[in-house]
């Protein structure tokens, strides 16, 4: 069956103002949001398709010759303002959550190529879909905005893309954007999975923003708290893509948990442990299994107990009863965070005592001491330990105490020396 693209979305009125007044335009942050939005499906176009303008292809078509010009190469584009990028795609996956939709994956080659589009843009000077090389001051058209995306994104079904130039900001540009049908429609869509995002300053028009849309064949996404960057919290929501009839969890690179019935949303406890956190999923119907995963930045640690010092010697003279030394204080506090713990103490065997037996973070005079009436009769090493635990701390704290027991001290006598 013949391949067919279709573009759907209006064309702006906008985008054919004359050259003299973009100047002006690119300062003000809503002043423009110019551009079609573009969407492609392969396989036939379905009588029942909602949208008429979308395509589908019920066989492979056969591979299109890569064209040799520079505009429609894969180069790799560093990122000009990540955080401007991350700030766009939260924006998209709030917006599909408030209306009950679920968030898309953001995935480094949608990523990659709507970053190269932005920069060919500003670089040629132009603003269109398709891509485009500037010859002799002269527009020369590359390649189609589809055959762009699918040097990154091989093996595509669904494909979308926004574009939008002059806006200073993410707000900005995702407001005129939900402000198009036609760009709305894209961000809405439920025939996209992964997301990826392309900003681009300097040129002509200031600010050049992509938006590219995908869904890949075999590919069930996994996404952690709508695709933040990061979380302060480590109770996280997940979603995850596809119809399974089963799925088990880990954390990191732990042990697996129990095979359990698949849920496409729900709640998920990260390793309370700050730095980039790992979720994965394995997920079975019959005999496909798929294992999909992703990460997110945990910017906190959780309640951490700690006792100092942590190792404590003690001496018992049998002959005088004399201890060395009398006691020791302990520091008790929340090394991991400002959480306050409370927290409860024993000691074992029998000669060693702490005292209070139970409090809160911070607590810098427990006492760990010797029970006289318990302590050995007879001289030799001995070993012995104080336990700390706190309900809310994921593990609890141990003093290692060793108490070394003597018939007497060694004695020393001491000669004044006198100099003349």
């Amino acid at each position: 069956m013949r391949w067919a693209l279709r573009i759907i979305g209006a064309v702006w009125i906008a985008l054919l103002l004359a050259a003299a007044v973009a100047p002006a335009l690119q300062a003000q942050d809503n002043a423009v949001d110019l551009g079609e939005a573009v969407a492609a499906q392969a396989d036939a176009i379905r009588a029942d398709e909602i949208r008429a303008d979308a395509i589908r292809r019920d066989a492979p078509e056969a591979p299109r010759a890569q064209p040799l010009f520079t505009g429609c190469t894969v180069i790799p584009v560093a990122p000009v303002n990540a955080d401007f990028e991350q700030q766009v795609v939260e924006l998209v996956n709030d917006h599909r959550a408030a209306l009950g939709k679920p968030p898309l994956k953001r995935v480094s080659l949608l990523d990659s190529a709507a970053r190269y589009h932005s920069r060919d843009m500003r670089d040629d000077t132009y603003f269109k879909h398709d891509t485009y090389d500037r010859v002799n001051d002269q527009l020369v058209k590359m390649c189609n905005w589809d055959q762009r995306i699918g040097n990154y994104y091989a093996g595509w079904l669904w494909l979308g893309e926004n574009i939008s130039f002059g806006h200073t900001g993410p707000a900005g540009v995702m407001q005129g954007w939900l402000n198009s049908s036609g760009h709305k429609a894209n961000i809405e869509s439920p025939d996209y999975w992964e997301i990826g995002m392309g900003y681009d300053a300097g040129g002509y028009y200031g600010h050049y923003w992509t938006q590219d849309f995908g869904r890949r064949p075999n590919v069930y996404p996994l996404v952690i708290q709508r695709e933040y960057s990061r979380t302060a919290t480590p109770q996280v929501t997940i979603h995850i893509y596809g119809a399974w009839q089963q799925m088990r969890l880990r954390n990191d690179a732990g042990a697996w948990g129990a095979w359990q019935p698949f849920s496409s949303a729900f709640t998920w406890q990260l390793n309370w442990i700050q730095g980039e956190r790992q979720v994965c999923a394995e997920l079975q119907s019959g005999s496909q299994t798929v294992t999909s995963c992703d990460t997110i930045e945990l910017t906190t640690n959780g309640p951490a107990l700690s006792v100092q010092p942590a190792q404590v010697s003690f001496v018992y003279v049998l002959s005088t009863g004399q201890r060395f030394p009398q006691s020791v204080s302990l520091n008790v506090t929340n090394s991991g965070n400002s959480q306050t713990l409370t927290w409860q103490a024993g000691a074992s065997p029998g000669w060693l005592a702490v005292t209070p037996a139970s409090g809160s973070t911070p607590n810098a005079n427990v006492q760990l001491t010797l029970n006289t009436s318990q302590l050995p009769g007879a001289p030799g090493a001995y070993a012995g330990a104080a336990q700390f635990n706190a309900t809310n701390a994921s593990a609890g704290a141990t003093v290692n105490v060793s108490l070394r027991v003597v018939n007497s001290l060694p004695y020393r006598r001491f000669i004044p020396l006198a100099r003349r």
